[in-house]
């Protein structure tokens, strides 16, 4: 069976985001501030991670395990390009508004510390790339 590259990053991404959005609810909400620290961090790393970013995450890895198991190949293209256009936005508004130690600087209550600003940028930029890869090969299947 041929697995395109649209297809393969749905798989690797829906694990992915599924694990940090059910780590994101076990770590806690950023909105409590603990001696001068926002919640919703792991170990030393600052993710100010906050149940509605959580529930972003696991919108995030549901669609992309829908692309993954049961999506036709065109419609795993138009979700993956889309999960990695949203990722790409998330990262700008991210880069934009920063966030602080204290968690004080947040949007519709998303905070946007700088670890979860790259894994967007991240994540986005390799779901553009793969999705793009995806609708090549889909066009030289047609052919």
């Amino acid at each position: 069976m041929n697995t395109s590259m649209a297809r393969s990053y749905a798989q690797l991404a829906a694990a992915v985001f599924a694990i940090v959005g059910i780590g994101g609810f076990i770590t806690g909400d950023a909105g409590t501030v603990v001696n001068g620290q926002a919640s919703g961090n792991f170990d030393g790393v600052a993710l100010h991670l906050t149940y509605l970013r959580d529930v972003i995450d696991l919108v995030i890895a549901a669609a992309l395990g829908y692309a993954w198991f049961v999506a036709p190949e065109a419609l795993t293209v138009r979700i993956v390009l889309g999960a990695g256009a949203f990722l790409l936005l998330l990262a700008t508004v991210g880069f934009i508004v920063g966030d602080t130690a204290s968690g004080s600087r947040s949007l519709l209550s998303l905070h946007f510390p700088i670890a979860i600003n790259i894994f967007d940028l991240v994540a986005g930029t390799l779901a553009v790339l793969c999705g793009l890869g995806g609708t090549e090969e889909s066009s030289r299947a047609n052919a």
